[in-house]
């Protein structure tokens, strides 16, 4: 973002620059512009404003273009207007604290310093795309979009806003997005569960790449402390938009998150906003399409009932999918998560600090 000045210029000052410059006082150019000297000294304090009339008068007495005089005025009146907007949006500061606003610091969502008020409540508009924060109400709580109505009405709604804004800003900058396609998605979940095997890293940029194609939107982002939410899926301007948090510990949990956003790719609708977690028919068909997927219910008899780590991956070898996802089945069946660690894979995404526009 682009700093403010801590003064303003007015378009008096260039044209008192100007008369400097040729030796001319206030009561000639008044002369030379037909106006009242009384008019004269108004534009040159920044009181008057100067009309394109008197622009082109100024072009002809002065030789600069009638376009320059009207570009300073319009600076200067949009200085002078983001200067009242700076003492209205510094009076907005404790409301906007509701937000995670440390959180955006450290991503460096939000650039300026807790002590500049306005630019922070400014910057964090700007990711909410709202004028003000009366404005965020009523759009997230009134507006045509129905997974914002959804957002609005949860305790934690300041906080799962900005995470679904900073989403939203992703897909507006994924390039070359293909339409939703959803025989295509489900035709690439053989593919992507083979994924499961590579590196987490390598596998994830390739899945992305493969889900944008057939027109979804896979996105992580930062966690925000305390909101807990490991994925969530909701449709922008017609594509489905999967976005994880980076709360996953190991592979077998990145992955069965995957395929449970998938589940509602697939699924259900475009309307709703499905939030991995909550008790609700959609999250319970979301799991079952996942463990289905990954480990069809003709081999879930085959899971190890006890410790057997060989077991575990000769099943996983079978399947072509990491034995992390069996592991993980079976203790899920037998409550017994006290092993088999070795087989899980750290995933550890670069989550290096986000600046300006990027996500």
């Amino acid at each position: 973002m682009t700093a403010t000045p801590d003064y303003i210029v007015t378009t008096g000052d260039f044209i008192a620059e100007w008369m400097e410059e040729e030796g001319i006082n206030a009561a000639e150019l008044s002369r030379r512009l037909g106006v009242t000297p009384k008019h004269v000294s108004e534009l040159l304090r920044g009181i008057a404003p100067l009309s394109h009339a008197h622009a082109l008068g100024l072009e002809r007495v002065t030789g600069i273009p009638a376009r320059i005089w009207n570009q300073y005025e319009s600076g200067y009146r949009e200085d002078l207007a983001r200067a009242h907007e700076d003492v209205q949006l510094a009076a907005q500061y404790d409301e906007a604290k509701a937000f995670p606003l440390a959180y955006l610091r450290k991503w460096r969502f939000i650039t300026v310093p807790a002590r500049n008020r306005a630019d922070t409540v400014r910057q964090l508009l700007g990711l909410l795309g709202v004028a003000t924060l009366d404005a965020w109400k009523t759009t997230w709580r009134e507006g045509s979009v129905a997974y914002r109505r959804a957002a609005i009405a949860r305790n934690n709604a300041p906080a799962l806003a900005i995470w679904l804004s900073l989403a939203e800003r992703h897909h507006d900058g994924v390039p070359d997005l293909a339409d939703f396609d959803r025989d295509a998605v489900r035709e690439l979940v053989p593919q992507i569960r083979r994924l499961t095997r590579q590196d987490p890293v390598e596998a994830i940029a390739e899945t992305t790449r493969l889900l944008q194609a057939a027109g979804v939107v896979l996105c992580f982002t930062p966690p925000v402390p305390g909101l807990g939410i490991h994925g969530v899926t909701r449709w922008i301007n017609g594509h489905p938009v999967v976005q994880l948090s980076l709360l996953f510990k190991t592979d077998d949990q990145l992955w069965f998150t995957i395929f449970h956003e998938l589940g509602h790719v697939l699924l259900h609708g475009d309307k709703e906003l499905y939030v991995e977690g909550e008790e609700t028919l959609a999250e319970r068909e979301a799991d079952e399409f996942a463990t289905e997927a990954l480990i069809p219910g003709s081999y879930r008899d085959r899971l190890p009932p006890a410790r057997d780590v060989a077991r575990v991956r000769a099943l996983a070898d079978e399947l072509g999918i990491a034995p992390s996802i069996v592991l993980g089945q079976a203790q899920r069946a037998t409550r017994d998560y006290a092993w088999g660690h070795e087989l899980k894979v750290k995933v550890e995404f670069a989550t290096h600090s986000h600046g300006g526009d990027n996500e």
